[in-house]
């Protein structure tokens, strides 16, 4: 759960947040006079799936991960959100309870601004609502993407893609590219929706076919074309 509030100045971390970019002086006063500062601890739940949802918050800070828990205890990761996402506006706008479940990855801080005074600003203010509507179109979007790879793709598959982007950000040498992973395989599982024994079993085909070489936790791709052709045979 959140910590105590600390102080800062509200008007200045809101004009730092994509969300609120194109408010005026006026605008972002209106908006900061409900909103506070929420310091959570690294691995806090911030919010469990159920609980009623008060607020709008937004990561100024740190980050954290939005997961869902099956009734078998399995997690699926939805998402990792950085500093200017907000969480939960699903909730914020339906007023029914949270869908999912928020925890901090690191020290984090938070700007909570009361649910019921975001709708009425949001009423007043419609460029906001439809900054914050592009924003669920854009979650609406992924989740799609989430959905597809889960019913239609292989652990296989959604694992090769995974290491596609993560080559694909990390650093190009003559040997290929290069990157650390740095999700352990139980993380690894959570993130694709499976368990750690297919995640280390996968790991190892991948690595002994030569489509990836793997030492300690810094991960080669020398051909990126052939680890991406195996996301297109395992659907």
């Amino acid at each position: 759960m959140p910590q105590t509030s600390k102080k800062i100045d509200v008007v200045a971390a809101l004009r730092r947040l994509p969300l609120f970019t194109d408010l005026s002086e006026t605008e972002l006063g209106l908006m900061a006079g409900n909103a506070r500062l929420q310091s959570v601890a690294a691995n806090a739940i911030i919010f469990s799936e159920g609980d009623e949802c008060r607020d709008l918050l937004i990561v100024e800070e740190g980050q954290v991960r939005i997961f869902k828990i099956a009734g078998n205890g399995r997690q699926q990761l939805i998402s990792t959100e950085r500093a200017g996402s907000s969480l939960a506006e699903i909730a914020v706008f339906d007023g029914d309870t949270y869908p999912a479940t928020a925890q901090a990855l690191t020290a984090t801080s938070l700007v909570a601004i009361d649910a019921t005074h975001f709708r009425e600003i949001c009423i007043q203010h419609p460029q906001l609502a439809l900054k914050v509507m592009k924003v669920l179109a854009h979650r609406l979007r992924r989740m799609a993407t989430l959905v597809e790879d889960l019913s239609f793709v292989s652990v296989r598959g959604r694992l090769a893609a995974h290491l596609v982007r993560l080559a694909e950000s990390g650093q190009r040498t003559a040997d290929g590219y290069v990157f650390e992973l740095t999700e352990n395989n139980e993380e690894l599982a959570t993130r694709l929706g499976t368990v750690r024994e297919l995640v280390s079993r996968n790991l190892g085909r991948l690595h002994n076919e030569g489509l990836i070489q793997i030492c300690k936790r810094t991960v080669t791709v020398h051909n990126l074309d052939d680890l991406q052709a195996e996301i297109s045979r395992s659907r």
